[in-house]
């Protein structure tokens, strides 16, 4: 399965990647070497929980910032 992303924040970066069926967010995060307490999921606007399985076509991956 071919998975498109989008990576915000920071400036945008977009990218490609091929995953095994079965595979969750969280192995997305850690292929792309992400912490995911760092990042929030998202598919079609909405928030998953990274231990979901995939099963969109694309996700946008938003950092978290915060600030004091």
């Amino acid at each position: 399965m071919q998975v498109r992303i989008k990576i915000l924040a920071g400036g945008v970066l977009e990218k490609t990647i091929e995953v095994e069926e079965g595979s969750t967010y969280s192995d997305i995060l850690a292929e792309l070497g992400i912490n995911p307490e760092t990042v929030v999921v998202m598919v079609e606007g909405r928030p998953v929980p990274i231990d979901d399985v995939v099963d969109s076509g694309r996700i946008d991956i938003l950092r978290i910032v915060s600030g004091g």
